[in-house]
């Protein structure tokens, strides 16, 4: 999940809000505000309701935000790349280019997640202890004891032994150590994952049904979120397996046609783009040299109008800033370095002479093939 914008960077690591994050964020929002907080706490008016119910969004998405930052804290120290964390519908997600190497790895990276969420939630009570104490309102004392409440309630769920939540990832830990196989953890971890979501699911439709509307709602929603989550993170394990076996060399399309620097963005586009069943095109200098690469969408983002005077070169993204791979890198990393540099295809270089350009298209007509086979 790269999509979002980004709103900050802590320690490093960039923090990202996906669209959806919204949708939650005014859900958890209207849900404190006209249920939680005046249950909890009667006889105040509804705009201190309405600023315990901000502070209280706030508050709960900090506490995942530092639940994540902790679970990408441990996987840099362990030399596991992280690009950064995403917020989104279900919570937050750390963004790690790759599996844990061993189920020590895994264990240490995992369990820190609801170590963390239930150090927030004792340092929240201690802080509401101390807030009556001195005498502070309770529109502050209350949020805190509620979102000290919601994260050990969270160190728990998150404890469920259904992937992809930490327990599910202890659980597959825990099996790959002693049957040394990822494949079979995970599978295992994902059966279970699957059960606890259509559990969720049958418990939610039965509070539907009854007087619990909301919190119905609300278990079907992370029952359903669970059950997709879990079947698709054993398929993707299979998949990258899968692509870890096979060499960009076996994908690419080799040789490709070049186009000059100085050529038009008018001619580019009527004599090779539309001429071409390609989307992008290496661009070279006047003796052969490798310059960089020209894609359509870098056309298209240039008024029309300017098409006739602009060159290739003007518009192109140079070699340097370009995305190159060896033909000896497999198929999994191609695709972890271009979901990570955000494009769509890459320059498959060898000793610094182009041997072909390799796609997100070309992995997925070779897994087609694939499957077609097997």
């Amino acid at each position: 999940m790269n999509g979002g914008f980004r709103i900050a960077k802590f320690f490093g690591f960039d923090v990202r809000l996906d669209l959806s994050w919204f949708v939650v964020f005014f859900l958890v929002l209207w849900t404190f505000a006209e249920s939680v907080f005046p249950y909890r706490h009667r006889g105040l008016s509804s705009t201190e309701y309405g600023l315990m119910a901000v502070a209280g969004a706030l508050l709960f998405f900090a506490s995942v935000l530092l639940h994540e930052l902790a679970h990408s804290a441990v996987a840099r120290a362990r030399g596991i790349q992280v690009e950064g964390i995403t917020l989104f519908i279900f919570g937050g997600m750390a963004r790690i280019r790759s599996e844990a190497m061993n189920p020590k790895d895994e264990f240490l990276i995992t369990v820190v997640g609801p170590l963390s969420s239930a150090a927030i939630g004792l340092a929240l009570l201690v802080t509401a202890s101390i807030g009556r104490k001195v005498g502070l309102p309770v529109t502050v004392t209350g949020v805190a004891d509620y979102l000290a409440l919601l994260n050990f309630v969270l160190a728990v769920f998150n404890l469920i032994p259904g992937f992809p939540l930490d327990g599910g990832r202890l659980l597959r830990s825990l099996v790959w150590h002693l049957t040394r196989d990822l494949r079979k953890a995970t599978r295992w971890a994902s059966l279970t994952g699957r059960g606890f979501g259509f559990v969720m699911i049958g418990l939610g439709i039965v509070y539907l049904f009854g007087n619990s509307l909301i919190f119905g709602m609300w278990l079907v929603f992370i029952g359903w979120f669970l059950y997709q989550a879990a079947e698709s993170s054993y398929r993707q394990l299979i998949l990258r397996r899968i692509l870890e076996g096979v060499r960009a060399e076996e994908a690419m399309t080799r040789h490709p046609e070049a186009v000059p620097a100085e050529l038009t963005l008018r001619d580019l586009v009527d004599d090779y783009f539309l001429r071409r069943r390609f989307g992008a095109f290496p661009v070279e200098d006047s003796d052969g040299s490798l310059l960089g690469l020209i894609t359509l969408t870098q056309v298209k983002a240039v008024d029309r109008h300017k098409w006739p005077t602009i060159r290739v070169r003007e518009v192109m993204t140079q070699i340097c800033e370009a995305v190159k791979v060896q033909k000896e890198d497999s198929l999994a990393e191609v695709l972890t370095k271009l979901e990570s540099a955000g494009v769509g295809r890459a320059l498959v270089v060898d000793d610094g002479r182009l041997e072909g350009v390799i796609s997100r298209a070309d992995v997925a007509a070779w897994l087609d093939r694939y499957q077609q086979l097997h």
